[in-house]
């Protein structure tokens, strides 16, 4: 890891908690090391309000934030998984590596909640949507992360971002940022897309109609 930049940890553990010990000990020694800035820990047994408002209901649980990043792990991990993590979790690129490996495992609700405690983290979905390199599975497994944030403020915070993808000329990229500007659930949104059914492309014209008509449901 870089000598000066370093992630911090949060970690929850339980009274009795059997897998608890091997997470606690190696981010413990990674603490003593000088390999994260801090560590939190909390015993929910004892104290359960954080836990409650973080929507953590298993132990045990960490998350490792840097100023790029916010990664959360739940359940079993190896001293190695830890560390593998802890290597990169202060980048943009460690992020997007944890966002992409944690789709393609089906861990999208590790993704969800990260995304839920840091809003901001939200930036690093539409750089994946815009990248012409984030192959099919990966946006797969997007779209299926974007419908939880449905109708809701960090989604409807990255509109403009997601009109600037639909104004691009890539096609592809166009359809999925029409269908993901109607679940930002907006009514000011409306416009732009009634502008986009009068696209010259038949695909995204077709698009921007089912996108509109998607965004007027969620309005009902």
């Amino acid at each position: 890891m870089n000598s000066t930049i370093k992630s911090s940890a949060e970690l929850f553990v339980a009274t009795g908690c059997s897998r608890c010990p091997i997470v606690l000990n190696e981010l413990s020694d990674q603490l003593k090391k000088g390999q994260l800035s801090s560590l939190n820990i909390t015993n929910i047994a004892v104290d359960n309000d954080r836990a409650a408002k973080l929507g953590i209901r298993s132990v045990p649980w960490f998350s490792l934030s840097g100023e790029n990043s916010f990664m959360v792990f739940a359940g079993d991990h190896t001293p190695k998984e830890i560390q593998k993590w802890l290597a990169t979790s202060h980048t943009k690129k460690g992020m997007l590596e944890y966002i992409e490996e944690y789709l393609t495992n089906g861990q999208l609700m590790s993704i969800t909640q990260a995304i839920q405690i840091k809003p901001e983290m939200f930036k690093h979905i539409i750089a994946m949507l815009e990248d012409n390199e984030t192959s099919m599975n990966i946006r797969i497994g997007l779209d299926a992360l974007i419908e939880n944030f449905s109708a809701t403020e960090v989604l409807q915070q990255h509109t403009q971002a997601l009109k600037k993808i639909a104004s691009s000329d890539n096609i592809r990229l166009q359809i999925d940022a029409l269908h993901y500007i109607a679940l930002t659930g907006n009514a000011e949104n409306k416009v732009f897309l009634e502008e986009m059914t009068s696209h010259e492309n038949k695909q995204v014209k077709e698009s921007a109609i089912e996108a509109l008509e998607t965004l007027n449901d969620l309005l009902d």
